[in-house]
């Protein structure tokens, strides 16, 4: 985009005189400034059936698309989303997830809310040795295990999850 705002402005010199070419040259660099640094939403999902996971890893894509970010990182932030969005699912029933892009610090940061039972063995968890009555309960570890920057905050009145992964 930069390279093709020069080249017009440079033209616009054959074709325009004062003031029309310092407006125009003024209002190709506006579009080539808008154009270099897209202002990315944060993305929030209520997480509620089984069709939400699949639309907050399509988000999480679409943001990871948006920041130029490649596969494989993109899969992690994925799996992160997937992983934190079934345990809602599977332990609170409901809860809601934000997926914010962190351009400045290429960071992609996820947060999992619900108001479930909360997580009984936290540390257990954690710490690999709890196998889960749904699955393998390896999801939040390894939600530990891709982010730079996790917490978790659990309690009888629900959990909420921040993980931040770098891309």
């Amino acid at each position: 985009m930069a390279e093709l705002v020069a080249a017009l402005q440079k033209s616009i010199k054959l074709f325009l005189a004062e003031p029309e070419l310092s407006r125009a040259s003024r209002d190709l660099g506006k579009l080539c400034n808008a154009a270099a640094a897209p202002k990315l939403e944060a993305c929030r999902i209520t997480i509620a059936t089984e069709g939400d996971i699949i639309t907050a890893r399509m988000e999480a894509r679409r943001i990871c698309d948006e920041m130029s970010v490649k596969s494989f990182e993109t899969q992690k932030v994925t799996t992160v989303v997937s992983e934190l969005a079934r345990n809602i699912i599977s332990y609170a029933k409901a809860g809601r997830m934000e997926i914010v892009p962190l351009t400045s610090a290429r960071r992609i940061a996820i947060t999992s809310v619900d108001e479930g039972p909360g997580i009984p063995h936290l540390d257990k968890v954690l710490s690999g040795q709890y196998q889960s009555r749904t699955g393998l309960g390896r999801g939040l570890m390894g939600t530990k295990r891709l982010a730079v920057v996790f917490d978790v905050t659990t309690g009888p009145g629900g959990t909420r999850v921040v993980a931040e992964i770098a891309v």
